[in-house]
């Protein structure tokens, strides 16, 4: 009886501790070599109620090539920092590092990455699931495609996958004014306007971009023929024609620890809000103050790719998330010109130049 009362005690459950420490810096970035792949990340720690990080803008952050000395530029864009140039990608073979100049005055510099070559896809199929991924926001599953893929191991080394992948679709408006009207390429206050949505006046694709994190080790699968593995779950937002790209990075074992934490810590403990841990320092370091402590990891890995064009327009589901109503500028009272639509203007999200392997 007694051992008995020992079990129970011993598995009774305890809270775990943290400790919040606030102004902890945050940077995550990763140079590519497939054009829209780079970006960085940074944010601090701040405590204000509860623990959270918050972007850190106004800083000036840069790649620059070891070898060459080029340095490309980045610039904000919804809480994230990419570079100017849109079409940059890193080359096999290059050796570049990370410099970020914070708005306190601090500066931050990442160690020295080398590009080394990725495994090719062979194949990539797609499959469509009513109930494909349970998401929080809606308590429901909701549906989508399941994208998978086919590739050779190599059995002459060990390898460690990443893949991201990013969507595109025709979009139909090009711009949407609030409390306002498009005149000369902005948007034109107009209190007494709820809002207006203008049309794309040439063909203009949309470009969406994955969140979540999919990995794997060849660990116990080192030199096989890795068949269909799903890689993305493309979610049901439009019923329109979409094509995938599956981006296929190959990681050095330091980059996919670092990566495997985030997964562990985004799909266990609440997402990039949860409480950073220690295992997220990685190559970041603050040069003039080697003792402070500089979370996450600037990651430079090749891509190959591979596409695949679905036609959701015969799909009877409901799309989840939110759809803007078309709400197009009446035409003037009398003469005058009609203004119903907007250029596609070229960005991280927009593009009217047609992405390879689109088929209409």
């Amino acid at each position: 009886m007694l051992l008995s009362i020992t079990l129970l005690t011993c598995t009774n459950p305890v809270a775990p501790q943290y400790k919040f420490v606030e102004g902890m810096i945050y940077i995550d970035g990763f140079i590519g070599t497939t054009e829209g792949s780079s970006y960085v990340n940074i944010t601090e720690s701040n405590v204000a109620g509860y623990y959270r990080n918050i972007f850190v803008s106004g800083s000036n952050v840069s790649f620059i090539n070891a070898m060459s000395g080029e340095r490309i530029v980045f610039y904000e864009e919804n809480f994230q920092y990419i570079p100017e140039d849109y079409n940059f990608k890193g080359e096999v073979g290059e050796k570049w590092y990370l410099e970020a100049n914070l708005p306190n005055g601090k500066k931050y510099l990442s160690e020295i990455e080398t590009i080394h070559p990725s495994v090719p896809i062979k194949d990539i199929s797609v499959k469509y699931d009513k109930q494909l991924e349970f998401i929080e926001d809606y308590d429901n599953y909701v549906p989508g495609h399941q994208v998978s893929i086919t590739f050779d191991d190599p059995a002459d080394q060990t390898n460690y996958y990443y893949w991201r992948f990013k969507t595109y679709d025709k979009a139909k408006i090009c711009k949407i004014c609030y409390e306002g009207k498009f005149r000369e390429n902005e948007c034109i206050d107009d209190p007494s306007i709820d809002y207006y949505t203008y049309w794309c006046e040439s063909d203009c694709w949309q470009i969406d971009y994955s969140s979540k994190i999919k990995i794997f080790s060849d660990k116990f699968y080192n030199g096989t023929i890795t068949s269909s593995l799903p890689v993305a779950n493309v979610l049901l937002t439009r019923t329109t024609k979409i094509l995938v790209e599956i981006q296929q990075f190959s990681l050095t074992p330091k980059a996919y620890e670092y990566y495997r934490t985030i997964k562990d810590l985004v799909d266990n403990n609440g997402g990039f809000n949860a409480p950073l841990p220690a295992a997220l320092i990685g190559n970041m370091y603050n040069p003039e103050d080697p003792n402070e402590y500089v979370l996450g990891r600037f990651t430079a890995s090749s891509a190959t790719t591979k596409y695949i064009m679905i036609d959701r327009t015969e799909i009877e589901d409901t799309p989840i998330g939110g759809r803007i109503m078309p709400h197009p500028e009446p035409p003037p009272m009398g003469s005058g010109p009609d203004y119903t639509t907007a250029p596609c203007e070229e960005s991280r999200y927009r593009t009217a130049i047609e992405p390879e392997g689109w088929i209409e």
